[in-house]
């Protein structure tokens, strides 16, 4: 059987070209579409946003206020998103036609608000922001987190100029009580002066003089109002970084990429039809898992190397993602070989649902918490789940993957037995394959 097996495709050399061509199907798939999107929130700076200032200067304690100027400035110089300074007209017109995400618009009396806070009626500062999420729904999320930190940022500066205000009217109230304690000093040298009101400015007096040196120790420069503007600094520790999305992403394509190279191979290759009438079940599927097997190996090498060498993906332990990419690669060839063989032509479109189901379920791009019930139900039945969770912990948590490879095992070893299985009722239906040669 294993020798009739290869003798065939020893003969028919073309579809040995097809067989390789088939091997490269996972790591094409998985160079392409992980290149496409390896670090695309690092090139955020290409996305164009419209700022449109309609801010007008104002006077305020002496100075001359214009956030709204300022800001359109900083965001010009920013290299988180390619803000562009325009009216608004055009800005309305290039979000319509999709030349740009988002529109940040700043209305005249930006500035003006923001110097009614400490007032009777103060007005809380708007900033309009316009979006076209139809454009594209990603975009439109990561312009929605710019739109947060422009708040943020506006709001330090603000808290900042105020805190300026309020640090320099304690120096001045310094300044007011050192004086009122000399003048109670020299009112109690007076000869003439009662003793009992003696007695009192010399109490004001000193109270006065420990009021002024406690607000002496206040520090009312630049650096104590950008600090009072922002208080809290956060210590933020990711103990498993992702360095991009192409690696967060990896996980996921390489499952998807090596079923799809198990869905061509099952199109293309004959894993029932015998060359030889088989002595036995083991021996008829051995002499198709031979040629299976081999492609699987071809698979995963050179899905291995792209990773390494083309993507640069940086892994844990290299050897244990080749084994993950074997594993993974045997488990889909069986489970695809598993449903046409038993099922026959339902099989083979039963593999697509499959397919869709791991797809929607197997928390590859969305925490399975995120899910919905009836993905959350399926995800612990579905074989991608476990490659995945093993994938993932060789790409970047490093967590322990014994038990995710053990289950990728079992369910590739139990998908082989039952194809013996239906080989065997086969040959129970069909006794003249029985006795026949190797």
């Amino acid at each position: 059987m294993l020798k009739a097996e290869w003798a065939y495709l020893i003969k028919n050399k073309k579809f040995i070209v097809v067989l390789i061509a088939i091997a490269l199907i996972p790591a094409i798939y998985c160079y392409f579409y992980l290149s496409s999107m390896w670090n695309t929130y690092g090139k955020t700076d290409n996305i164009p946003v419209a700022v449109v200032n309609q801010d007008r200067q104002v006077e305020y304690n002496g100075k001359n206020i214009a956030i709204g100027s300022n800001l359109a400035k900083n965001l010009e110089k920013s290299d988180s998103l390619n803000f562009k300074i325009m009216g608004y007209n055009k800005a309305e017109k290039d979000l319509k036609n999709g030349k740009v995400y988002m529109t940040v618009i700043i209305p005249k009396d930006f500035s003006k608000s923001a110097t009614t806070i400490l007032t009777k009626d103060p007005n809380q500062m708007t900033i309009k922001y316009r979006m076209n999420s139809g454009q594209n729904f990603i975009v439109s999320k990561i312009t929605n987190g710019a739109a947060t930190s422009i708040k943020q940022n506006v709001s330090k500066q603000v808290t900042q100029l105020y805190s300026k205000i309020v640090l320099s009217a304690l120096n001045g109230a310094t300044v007011g009580m050192d004086k009122a304690a000399s003048g109670n000093y020299q009112l109690a040298g007076i000869p003439n002066t009662n003793a009992t009101a003696k007695a009192g400015n010399q109490k004001i007096s000193n109270s006065l003089a420990t009021g002024a040196q406690r607000l002496a120790q206040i520090s009312t420069d630049t650096k104590n109002a950008q600090i009072l503007s922002n208080p809290i600094k956060e210590g933020v520790t990711d103990i498993a970084k992702v360095p991009n999305n192409g690696t967060g992403m990896a996980p996921f394509a390489i499952a998807i990429g090596l079923y799809v190279g198990g869905i061509a191979l099952g199109t293309m290759y004959d894993g029932y039809d015998p060359r030889k009438y088989p002595r036995s079940a083991f021996s008829w599927w051995f002499s198709k898992a031979s040629v299976i097997s081999i492609v699987a190996l071809i698979q995963s090498v050179v899905l291995w190397f792209t990773l390494i060498r083309f993507n640069d993906l940086v892994v844990k332990s290299q050897s244990a993602l080749f084994l993950e990419l074997l594993l993974g690669s045997s488990l889909f060839l069986s489970l695809i070989f598993c449903l046409r063989n038993l099922l026959g032509g339902f099989g083979t479109w039963l593999v697509s649902i499959v397919l869709v189901l791991q797809l929607a379920s197997s928390g590859g791009l969305y925490p399975t918490q995120l899910l919905s019930p009836f993905a959350k139900v399926m995800n612990q039945w579905l074989p991608m789940t476990y490659l995945i969770n093993a994938l993932r912990a060789t790409i970047s948590t490093g967590v322990p993957i014994q038990n995710n490879l053990w289950t990728v095992l079992a369910i590739t070893i139990g998908l082989n037995l039952l194809i013996i299985a239906r080989f065997k009722l086969a040959m129970v239906k069909n006794p003249i394959v029985v006795g026949g040669d190797e």
